[in-house]
């Protein structure tokens, strides 16, 4: 098997207990596809049935809404998979995906996926729970936005980053219109709560790259 399709795999929980001979089968069906930073990945309205992989880079979810403002729903990271509304519902794409960085994406014929999963209900529970998890991430935030101040998504954000980057230190891949509209608030509140972050000592911002300086203080504002 190709050593970078077999690497979609291993980034991807629902397919790491495959058996040989079913990643042998899915590797025939995987397209890879490069995108440079800002270029559109997946359009909202799209109908394609496949199902996507982000094997390294970053991208984000957004939706436009009917007033033409942008809402960015979450960042998606390698191993993360998206596209599955069309997979499994057969209705049009909802959001928009666009690269944050130089990005590759490893895409799977819907069709053909799902005849292979057939096979493998283990697979399928697996994906159906992570699309649970999703559901219930999206009603937390949702309910953050609204019972949470502004100090405390920020602090929850920039933990999780620390964590998902496995360091300290990292770069923050959003600009500060969509990591505000993720925190849903302003950019000049988010500025200024940025500003205080390193005034109080628990961040240190140079450009993008953010290093946490006191766990204790930003765990201690969830």
């Amino acid at each position: 098997m190709n050593c970078q399709k077999q690497y979609c795999f291993s980034k991807v929980p629902i397919f790491q207990h495959l058996k040989a001979h079913e990643m042998e089968e899915i590797s025939h069906i995987i397209t890879h596809h490069h995108f440079d930073k800002g270029e559109i990945i997946l359009l909202a309205g799209d109908r394609k049935k496949k199902l996507f992989i982000v094997r390294y880079g970053r991208a984000k979810v957004s939706h436009i809404s009917t007033d033409g403002r942008e809402y960015v729903m979450r960042v998606l990271e390698a191993g993360e998979f998206f596209g599955d509304v069309t997979l499994f519902n057969n209705e049009p794409q909802k959001s928009t995906v666009e690269a944050l960085e130089k990005t590759e994406i490893c895409s799977l014929d819907g069709e053909e996926l799902m005849k292979i999963l057939a096979g493998t209900p283990v697979t399928l529970f697996h994906m159906l729970a992570q699309l649970s998890s999703r559901l219930e991430e999206t009603e937390n935030q949702l309910s953050e936005a609204v019972s949470k101040e502004v100090s405390e998504r920020l602090a929850a954000f920039v933990l999780k980053s620390a964590a998902t980057a496995g360091s300290d230190t990292f770069l923050l891949t959003l600009t500060k219109k969509d990591l505000a509209s993720l925190l849903n608030t302003t950019r000049e509140t988010l500025s200024r709560r940025l500003s205080a972050f390193q005034k109080e000592g628990y961040i240190e911002m140079t450009g993008k790259r953010i290093i946490i300086k006191n766990y204790d203080a930003l765990e201690n504002l969830l």
